[in-house]
């Protein structure tokens, strides 16, 4: 037979809770054999026959619960649940073994017949019961769960409060079971059952009240430890975790806080790579290789792209005319706007090359159409050049830029060496943006590109045919065209 739950008990697991209903049986038969003064006078093959019929009867009763009825459910893990299930089988046949004794041996005294219960009840389902639970834990899945919320279903606090009750109310009730057996049977003085149970009660009273304490600790604790996880995992890398104690929670949350901290520190170093770099290739190199501890392959791949090339004019003038200082800063401002018009649409600025500027266009999947977005940040860039000579125009100074754009394969992919390389894309296409960018400068517009840009971005500009030109390293002249609007159809120059 097999359960009707996918969880299944091994055949080993069985063995072993199998020989524990073995060793109870045991200890039922020397106990009964060697104390108890009525059954100790039945022969000995008569009590050996009543405790193997007991036997097995546990063992048939364990195996057709946790065969027929599901480990799995919503209510419980299948640990919990197989847990629940033998501590039946147990209470039943300490049931069933005191009712059968009654019915064989009716003149034998009530606590001779209640022994067989205390047996398996007490000392199989209470005391056994809780290194079965362990065995179940260590050998059945947790329960599959939709939600965190689901997942603490079973609290830690609670289930030591569990053990807690079951370890020191079972000995105190084993004593008490025995002294009343003590007055009843050998009318010993009641006096001693009283000093008992007041006893009992007392110490087993203060014992659960330092079990719920310490439980409610745990679990304050444990949820103290889940919330800075929870903290964490929303970006939140100074969660401050901590415990009420010392101990191995206390472990734990000194490893939140410093897996919390290399992750802050992962974070920054990405922000600060993403500034020397465009911030998807760093993003792409920590997760493809820091996170794992690769080493770096040189080499690219293939990749339909857009290029945009930016230059500005006259910099040699320029840089003549200015201090150095002025000169950076002037520059440094002109960057910034080139870099947020290109970011602004989609765009990776690959690298800056003295006072020009490379970026791509499609490398990342999910853009809808990069022609379209490289050439509106090609006239971002104008727009923004214009805005920034106006507040360079009190220092008289004045910037001129071209831009050039072209469509087609190229090779995007880390080049150098070990010891210092950089992420770029190479071949004919980024060859034939930098020398559209050339053409880029009066008497023609400041923004070209060529006529595979404009046939992938469609009707989405109004463009204007500029003629076609020969192009340095290129075999046949490339027809250049420029934006006139929004929408709209090619002009003729």
């Amino acid at each position: 037979m097999t359960p009707p739950s996918d969880v299944r008990l091994s055949v080993g697991l069985r063995l072993l809770l199998h020989s524990g209903s073995v060793l109870v049986g045991l200890f039922t038969f020397v106990y009964a054999r060697l104390v108890c003064t009525f059954i100790c006078g039945l022969p000995t093959p008569v009590l050996a026959r009543t405790v193997a019929i007991l036997t097995v009867l546990h063992i048939s009763l364990r195996e057709l619960l946790l065969q027929r009825v599901p480990l799995s459910g919503k209510s419980a893990s299948p640990a919990r649940r197989a847990w629940l299930l033998s501590v039946l089988s147990w209470g039943v046949t300490g049931l069933a073994a005191s009712l059968l004794h009654k019915a064989q041996y009716p003149a034998f005294p009530l606590f001779s017949h209640v022994k067989f219960a205390m047996g398996y009840g007490l000392l199989g389902g209470a005391l056994l019961g809780q290194v079965e639970y362990l065995l179940f834990e260590r050998a059945l899945p947790p329960a599959p769960s939709v939600s965190r919320a689901e997942q603490l279903r079973e609290r830690l606090g609670r289930r030591l409060i569990e053990g807690y009750v079951i370890f020191t109310t079972v000995p105190a009730a084993v004593l008490l079971l025995t002294l009343l057996r003590f007055i009843w049977e050998l009318h010993g003085e009641s006096h001693y059952v009283v000093e008992a149970a007041m006893m009992s009660l007392g110490f087993t009273g203060i014992a659960l009240g330092a079990a719920v304490a310490y439980g409610r600790s745990v679990r304050r604790d444990t949820e103290r430890l889940l919330e800075a996880v929870r903290r964490v995992g929303s970006g939140d890398f100074q969660p401050g975790a901590s415990t009420s104690r010392p101990d191995e929670l206390f472990l734990v949350a000194e490893g939140i806080n410093e897996m919390a901290g290399g992750l802050q520190l992962r974070e920054r170093i990405r922000e600060a790579f993403g500034r020397f770099v465009s911030p998807q290739v760093a993003s792409e190199f920590i997760e493809k290789y820091a996170r794992h501890g690769k080493t770096a392959v040189m080499g690219g791949e293939r990749k339909d792209v857009v290029v945009l090339f930016s230059d500005l004019r006259d910099f040699t003038h320029l840089s003549e005319s200015l201090a150095p200082e002025v000169l950076i800063e002037v520059l440094n401002g002109y960057f910034q706007e080139m870099v947020g018009a290109i970011q602004q649409h989609g765009g990776m600025v690959d690298k800056f090359i003295g006072d020009a500027v490379l970026a791509v266009f499609g490398l990342t999947e999910g853009e809808a159409n990069p022609a379209r977005a490289a050439v509106a940040a090609g006239l971002e860039m104008q727009r923004r050049l214009e805005a920034y000579n106006a507040r360079l125009a009190e220092r008289g100074i004045q910037l001129r830029s071209g831009v050039g754009i072209h469509a087609g394969e190229a090779v995007a992919g880390y080049l150098g060496s070990t010891d210092r390389m950089e992420f770029t894309v190479i071949g004919h296409t980024v060859n034939v943006a930098s020398r559209i960018e050339g053409q880029a400068r009066e008497p023609r517009p400041p923004l070209l590109f060529s006529e595979e840009v404009a046939r992938r971005f469609g009707d989405a500009f109004g463009v204007k045919d500029v003629g076609s030109v020969p192009l340095k390293g290129v075999a046949h002249e490339v027809r250049l065209l420029t934006v006139t609007g929004e929408g709209g159809s090619i002009q003729a120059a």
